[in-house]
């Protein structure tokens, strides 16, 4: 299962590298950083976590700077949601974050919602990655 899921992990980013025209053997890094993240979805919870991520997870990130790339259902895992994000740089990581995580409709609306709701059994995995030099 860890190797099913850092071979899917791989290959997320290797495709949203060359996607984004990031340059894969870049002598030093300045540009932008992806996280990778692996979701554990409660069982029968798959189709409305994924309305609730697309609806109303996805534009609330993208204003404050973080850049989605993709997601993903596992084939293996019917409960695993795969997803990536894009920082704009290691050094506006922080600050993208926070600029989602500290806004009054995470904190008051969509945290809440989660949780009462109960769309996200555990955060499996994440990976913050940068091109290789």
């Amino acid at each position: 299962m860890k190797q099913l899921l850092r071979s899917v992990c791989l290959l997320i980013v290797l495709g949203n590298l060359s996607i984004s025209g990031i340059h894969l053997f870049a002598a030093h890094h300045e540009g932008p950083i992806i996280e990778v993240r692996v979701y554990k979805i409660p069982e029968g919870k798959m189709d409305e976590w994924e309305r609730f991520f697309h609806d109303k997870l996805v534009e609330p990130q993208e204003k404050a700077g973080i850049k989605i790339l993709s997601a993903y259902r596992t084939m293996g895992d019917e409960n695993l949601f795969v997803w990536s994000r894009q920082y704009s740089s290691k050094a506006n990581m922080a600050k993208e974050r926070a600029g989602f995580y500290e806004s009054e409709i995470w904190v008051n609306t969509l945290r809440p919602e989660l949780r009462e709701k109960g769309l996200i059994e555990g955060v499996e995995k994440v990976y913050t990655v940068s091109p290789s030099k």
